[in-house]
């Protein structure tokens, strides 16, 4: 991936307060939910970090794939960018601390600790988006 890639897509990840995930649930459907995308406001690379409940339905669907695309939409630009890649929870206990903010609180999460509170890594394959009329794909490795 070209820096001038990345600094296209980190663009559009930057300017959007939500990112759509799509994850397989049981029925083998893809379903559509929105995240936060604050942990990626300032993002210097594509391994993003989301939270979410561990006992969360989209917890489940994870845990039996962790296959998922990410849609980021800027709705100013209508610029957007899809990533392919893998979502999982990161355990290690200096990293959720490191992303842990008091705002989620909010959520009914008591801190870095709470046995409930995830942390979602992303760990990124592909990418896809349009420029000019024409598409720019590749996968990352």
């Amino acid at each position: 991936m070209t820096v001038e890639v990345l600094d296209h897509i980190l663009s559009i990840i930057h300017a959007c307060p939500f990112v759509y995930v799509s994850t397989i649930n049981a029925d083998k459907y893809p379903e559509t939910r929105h995240l936060m995308n604050t942990m990626n406001e300032h993002a210097e690379n594509l391994n993003l970090h989301f939270l979410t409940g561990k006992h969360s339905q989209k917890a489940e669907q994870l845990a039996k794939n962790s296959r998922v695309c990410l849609y980021y939409y800027d709705t100013q630009t209508h610029r957007a960018v899809r990533l392919f890649g893998r979502l999982g929870f990161e355990d290690n206990a200096v990293e959720r601390g490191n992303y842990w903010n008091e705002t989620y609180k909010m959520f009914g999460y008591t801190g870095p600790d709470d046995k409930n509170w995830g942390l979602l890594t992303f760990i990124p394959d592909g990418y896809k988006f349009y420029s000019g009329g024409a598409v720019v794909a590749n996968k990352i490795k």
